[in-house]
């Protein structure tokens, strides 16, 4: 298949079967990709990063972040930095330990060319890869080779960031609001889109994980205790937020639902 979409991997140095195996799954499928050198935390001490806030991360999350969560959030900024240098409408960024389905590819293609067919560009990011949804509504059918999906408005932005579909627009609104970091990439980008509903999401997913162990974990098994321990109040900050997205989204998707058919033109 013809790469028309540039397509961003974000391996850390030294991944090498990492790496190899990612590799190996883009060339069955005939796509060429840019490597992104990941920004390795799992030494790092949160609180020397000056683009961290503990205490607010404290306050959101009701705990902090280990060095890893705060290395895969800048590997994520990487990425999407490179991406709208390269002044491309559309671009794919991978973990390395997603495995796309036989037809993942081209239904990326879709989503594209649904996007291209429509009057203007309605959201920022598409998440590919999440195989649990929840609060969404369906706007457009794919049909490819030998699978279909829905891209469905994702009201309530589905966790993980294994395959991920940035518009230029996106990206670029993404770079610009990013500071500070106090909760991880896919908790942010949930924070971020529940408030605008510019998310959407492709289901089934396209990539799935090959459940690979993290290359984000601890260097030391005393990091998290001693740099993000839990607050008192962690549970009930989790609960009171979980409550408050999924309220926002409920709202997200009554307004969507009343704008009508044109609203997908």
């Amino acid at each position: 298949m013809k790469d028309s979409y540039p397509i961003f991997l974000i391996n850390l140095d030294g991944s090498s079967e990492r790496l190899s195996a990612a590799h190996a799954a883009l060339d069955r499928h005939g796509m060429s990709f840019v490597r992104i050198s990941a920004f390795d935390g799992r030494k790092l001490d949160p609180l020397t990063i000056p683009e961290y806030n503990q205490a607010e991360a404290r306050r959101y999350m009701g705990r902090g972040l280990v060095g890893g969560e705060i290395g895969c959030f800048f590997s994520h900024i990487r990425a999407a930095e490179a991406f709208v240098a390269t002044g491309s409408p559309f671009g794919l960024v991978l973990e390395d330990d997603m495995l796309p389905q036989p037809d993942a590819f081209e239904l990326v293609q879709k989503v594209i060319d649904w996007q291209e067919a429509r009057s203007t560009t309605d959201w920022y990011l598409a998440n590919l890869g999440a195989q649990r949804i929840k609060i969404t509504t369906p706007v457009a059918t794919l049909s490819a080779s030998n699978a279909s999906a829905t891209i469905c408005r994702a009201h309530y932005f589905p966790m993980l960031t294994t395959a991920l579909l940035w518009s230029r627009e996106g990206a670029i609104a993404f770079l610009a609001a990013w500071q500070p970091i106090v909760c991880p990439i896919d908790n942010y980008a949930r924070k971020w889109l529940i408030q605008s509903d510019m998310g959407i999401a492709v289901v089934p997913a396209p990539f799935t994980s090959s459940g690979a162990q993290s290359d984000i974990a601890p260097a030391s098994p005393t990091a998290s205790r001693n740099l993000t321990g839990r607050t008192h109040t962690y549970q009930w900050r989790r609960n009171i937020r979980l409550i408050g997205d999924k309220l926002k989204a409920l709202g997200h998707k009554r307004k969507f639902a009343s704008r009508g058919p044109e609203e997908e033109k």
